[in-house]
């Protein structure tokens, strides 16, 4: 029991940072949006004019059409200290399904610049990092 409370609590926010990191990707893969909006800060915000709610939304329109999704994620740079983080990564998105799900990977996998995913940590709790901003220089 110890140590399970030492991997947790001692581990540093890089490495809390990565785990939130992996889990989203995760969830988004199983298109579970419910576990997705915990992770969306309550105020995201991001130049595309999303709001928590509305990313969410649309996540669901271009996602939700997949009958199976895998997100491949390549060059991941982690960036954290005590309550805040940065990933960036390279995003290609495989799979097949129905609706804008089959414009949706050729679009994202003609990308050259990587995500960037803005964390906070509001809480006491190395679990409880959420996003607060996603963004791509070449989407607009």
């Amino acid at each position: 029991m110890l140590w399970f409370a030492w991997w947790v609590f001692a581990r540093s926010p890089e490495a809390q940072v990565r785990a939130a990191q992996a889990k989203l990707v995760e969830v988004v893969e199983d298109r579970d949006w419910d576990a997705v909006k915990e992770f969306f800060a309550e105020n995201y915000t991001d130049a595309y004019g999303h709001t928590r709610e509305t990313a969410i939304q649309d996540a669901k329109k271009y996602l939700g059409g997949f009958f199976t999704l895998t997100l491949k994620t390549d060059q991941t740079t982690v960036r954290a200290a005590k309550g805040q983080g940065m990933v960036s990564m390279m995003i290609r998105l495989e799979g097949n399904g129905a609706g804008y799900s089959q414009f949706v990977p050729g679009h994202v996998n003609q990308l050259t610049e990587p995500w960037i995913f803005h964390w906070n940590n509001p809480g006491p709790w190395p679990w409880d990092w959420q996003v607060n901003l996603i963004h791509n220089d070449q989407v607009r």
